[in-house]
């Protein structure tokens, strides 16, 4: 199985400036190890079974972009750090669905909020690129149809699945430089 993750950052102008492209370098830099971890992490789904390539849209953006969207969509009027936007309802793997998988499947779309994910990285005492990979996790995990806010037990097991992904990856990240 291959996993795409196309990314977009709606904040980079034609005549924007060395530091916002040299961060979205960054940005991009990180997106294969995200590729690796979240096909590994689906190969071990059999809702998967069959499928051949599977493709994700990330957007990066700012604050009123994000809040635009979290109004209309979550009737939500603030900003939020990651918004994901499933195809399906449940691709869980614990959620068999009955239809037989395509060979090429969209999960969705993730929005990160920039300015968000700098401050938290900053509150978390972690880099901004650690803190896009954690908030890109937190999103992949929506699409599948986890989701937190259910309950207490929900919010564990979505943890526990952020956690071992986020580890992967930044292990893996390690070993690279």
């Amino acid at each position: 199985m291959k996993l795409t993750i196309t990314l977009y950052d709606s904040g980079i102008k034609k005549n924007s400036s060395k530091v916002a492209k040299l961060e979205s370098n960054k940005i991009s830099g990180l997106i294969p190890s995200l590729e690796k971890s979240f096909v590994l992490f689906l190969a071990k789904n059999r809702q998967f079974t069959g499928v051949k390539q599977v493709s994700i849209s990330m957007t990066l953006c700012g604050k009123k972009k994000i809040q635009g969207l979290n109004q209309k969509y979550r009737q939500k009027d603030k900003a939020t750090d990651v918004l994901s936007f499933p195809i399906f309802s449940n691709l869980r793997p614990d959620k068999l669905r009955s239809e037989k998988n395509p060979p090429y499947l969209e999960l969705g779309d993730i929005v990160i909020c920039k300015e968000i994910a700098k401050s938290q990285a900053r509150e978390f005492d972690i880099t901004y690129e650690q803190e896009i990979i954690h908030l890109g996790v937190h999103g992949f995990l929506h699409l599948l149809g986890f989701d937190h806010e259910i309950s207490g037990k929900e919010e564990k097991i979505m943890e526990k699945y952020e956690s071992e992904l986020v580890a992967k990856i930044y292990k893996k990240l390690k070993a690279n430089q």
